[in-house]
This record gives structure tokens, C-alpha cells and sequence, in this order.
């Protein structure tokens, strides 16, 4: 499960945006079909339901054993909104799911400066990690 995907002409949307970040609404993702969505780290194929809290997500047609968002835990899933929220009620734009350009580092919550420049990166931190991983993580 993950808040954002990839559509060929759209680009990038992200569920916990009002417009999906692109003009669109949800509407036009939700159990559209022949609609090609992709999931933004794998590339695989993904479609949009909601929980039956209401939750507005993507899920792998076929969940890939090694995609980082597909296999998140949905206590991971519900921090990372937490977080974001967080960065909205401060004043913040904020954004959910985001990688780098080379695609090395993933946020999962990305926070943009008052010039929408990003300037600060978010992690939902559930699993234990040693203090060496938490540095390595901090200088991405």
C-alpha cells in the first residue's frame, strides 16, 4: 500500500492532496478501469481503493515481494500520515513518497521551505536501527 503513483501523462499523484498534485481528483483514479497507474519505487502496476476506514491508497496488482512500499506495515503507513499532517499544521507544504532524482533515497515525507524548495525530509521510524544506520540515514 502507498499514498502516491505514477501516471504516464498526469505524472505523480499523491492521495493526501486535495488535487492529487496534478488536477485531477480522486474520482478520476478510483476504480477507473484501464486506467494505467504505476507504483512510483517498482514500477509495477497499481490501482486506487480506499479502506473501509476511508483510507485513499494504491495497491500492487501483484505485490512484489521486494518493493519497499508495498511491504511497509500499515502502522508505518499511518505515521507517515501523522507526519505529514504534522508539517501542514506548522504551515508547511508537505509531501508524501518522495524520491530523489537518482533515485537513491526515498522520504516519506518530504517538507518544502516558504520558496517550495525542500528543505527537510521525514521518516516513519518503527523497526529498531543502530545508531550507525540513523546517521547514515540523517546525511542523505
Amino acid at each position: 500500500m502507498g499514498y502516491t503513483t505514477v501516471h504516464p501523462v498526469w505524472g505523480r499523484l499523491d492521495v493526501s492532496l486535495g488535487d492529487l498534485g496534478c488536477g485531477r481528483t480522486w474520482a478520476e483514479v478510483h476504480r477507473v478501469k484501464g486506467l494505467r497507474l504505476a507504483c512510483p519505487e517498482c514500477g509495477g502496476r497499481v490501482f486506487a481503493r480506499a479502506s473501509r476506514y476511508g483510507l485513499r491508497h494504491f495497491y500492487h496488482q501483484v505485490r512484489p515481494p521486494d518493493c519497499g512500499l508495498a511491504n511497509e506495515s500499515p502502522e508505518h503507513h499511518l505515521l507517515k500520515l501523522e507526519l505529514a499532517m504534522a508539517a501542514w499544521a506548522a504551515g508547511w507544504r508537505a509531501e508524501l513518497e518522495v524520491s530523489s532524482e537518482a533515485g537513491d533515497w526515498r522520504a516519506d515525507v518530504l517538507v518544502f521551505d516558504d520558496r517550495d524548495r525542500p528543505f527537510m525530509a521525514l521518516e516513519a521510524q518503527l523497526s529498531p536501527m543502530t545508531p550507525t544506520e540513523a546517521r547514515m540515514r540523517t546525511d542523505r
